[in-house]
C-alpha cells in the first residue's frame, strides 16, 4: 500500500539554523497528514508557499521517480502514536517527519521496514 497525498499544499518554506537549508512544511487536510522536510535551498527554489503538490511514500522503489521534483530514499528512526501516527526519519541526513491522523494498518505497514522512498510531484 502506498501513502498518496494528492491534494497537499506547501504551507511554509522556512529558514533553518543551518545555512543553505530550508524547512518545507506540507499539509493535506483531506488525508489528515502533515509532512516536514529539511531540504537544501537549491531543491526548494522551484517550490512556493501555497503550491499544490502530490506526495507519495512507499516501502519499495517508486516507478516514475525520474519525473518528480524530488525522489529520495530515507531511513526510519522512530515511530510513535502520540495523538496520531508519527514517523521520524532522515533523507541523506536531513530531517523527515510525517504525521498521519487516521492511518490504516496497510499504511502503517509501509514503515515496518527500516527504509522508505519519497516522491514529490
Amino acid at each position: 500500500m502506498v501513502i498518496r497525498l494528492r491534494n497537499a499544499t506547501i504551507k511554509a518554506i522556512e529558514d533553518t539554523e543551518t545555512k543553505r537549508l530550508k524547512l518545507l512544511r506540507i499539509v493535506s487536510k483531506a488525508e489528515g497528514a502533515k509532512l516536514t522536510l529539511e531540504l537544501p535551498e537549491a531543491l526548494c527554489d522551484k517550490m512556493n508557499v501555497r503550491d499544490g503538490i502530490v506526495v507519495i511514500v512507499d516501502s519499495k522503489p517508486i516507478a516514475r521517480g525520474d519525473k518528480s521534483k524530488l525522489y529520495a530514499e530515507g531511513d526510519i528512526f522512530k515511530i510513535g502514536e502520540n495523538g496520531g501516527f508519527e514517523v521520524v526519519g532522515a533523507i541523506g541526513g536531513l530531517r523527515f517527519v510525517l504525521t498521519l491522523a487516521n492511518p490504516t494498518p496497510a499504511k502503517k505497514k509501509i514503515f515496518a521496514a527500516d527504509r522508505f522512498y519519497l516522491m514529490l510531484l
